[in-house]
This record gives C-alpha cells, sequence and structure tokens, in this order.
C-alpha cells in the first residue's frame, strides 16, 4: 500500500504537510471516536504506518524508490502492450485475405493477352517455317 495514497499527500509533501494528514485521519479513524469499530481500527494502523513511513528519511526514501520501480514497470508494461498492438496492427495490414495471390485482375487479364499472343507467334513462325521448305 502506498503510504502517500493512505495520507492522502502528494508525493511531493513537506513534512509539515504529512504531519497536519495525520492529526487529520488519525481524529477520524481513532477507534475511541468510532465506537471501538474494527474498520476503523484497521484503517488507524494504517494510517499510523502510513505516517511513521513518510517521517522517517531512510524508510521514505526506501518507498520513493519503490514507487519508482513500479512506475517504471508499469510504464514499460504499457509499452510493451502498445508496441505489440501496433505489431498486431502492421500484421493485419500486410495480411492477404485467403485465396488471393495479391495480384491485381488487370495484371492477370494482361498476362494472358500476353501469352495468347506469343502462343500464337509461336505456332505462326512455325507453320511458316514449315511450309517453305516443303516448296
Amino acid at each position: 500500500m502506498d503510504p502517500y495514497s493512505t495520507l492522502e499527500v502528494p508525493h511531493t509533501a513537506t513534512l509539515e504537510e504529512i504531519k497536519k494528514a495525520y492529526r487529520k485521519l488519525a481524529k477520524k479513524w481513532h477507534p475511541d471516536k468510532n465506537g471501538g469499530s474494527l474498520d476503523a481500527a484497521e484503517m488507524f494502523r494504517n494510517v499510523k504506518a502510513a505516517y511513521d513511513c513518510l517521517v522517517d528519511p531512510i524508510k521514505r526514501a526506501a518507498a520513493d524508490a519503490k514507487r519508482k520501480y513500479q512506475d517504471q514497470a508499469e510504464a514499460a508494461k504499457k509499452a510493451k502492450a502498445e508496441a505489440d498492438k501496433q505489431a498486431r496492427a502492421r500484421a493485419h495490414a500486410q495480411e492477404q485475405p485467403p485465396g488471393r495471390s495479391g495480384l491485381s485482375p488487370w495484371a492477370v487479364v494482361f498476362a494472358l493477352f500476353a501469352l495468347v499472343f506469343v502462343i500464337a507467334a509461336l505456332f505462326e513462325s512455325s507453320n511458316s517455317g514449315s511450309s517453305s521448305t516443303s516448296a
């Protein structure tokens, strides 16, 4: 649990702001003010633990380092998810529908006409060459 969010203070809070927030929340959640409620006692313990963490410079530095590590891990996770999303979009855009070769229909028609003309030219040349040799 983040001690800053428990005390409802920003990460840049000064020691005075932390003490003020602690006093306010301690009064609000103190078990004696809440009729001995177990939920209030638990919240009071959380507020006290957060305060103890933030007033000790070593514990606060450790909490800040942990928060920074978690923020970096979360940012890396988001960046990876975004990169994966973009890679899937690129792969989807490059995919050909099943059964399609990727050629345009006009290119296929042109290739068939060219093939017909080549075959016709071959037959014509073979027919004209055989008639001239027999005479």
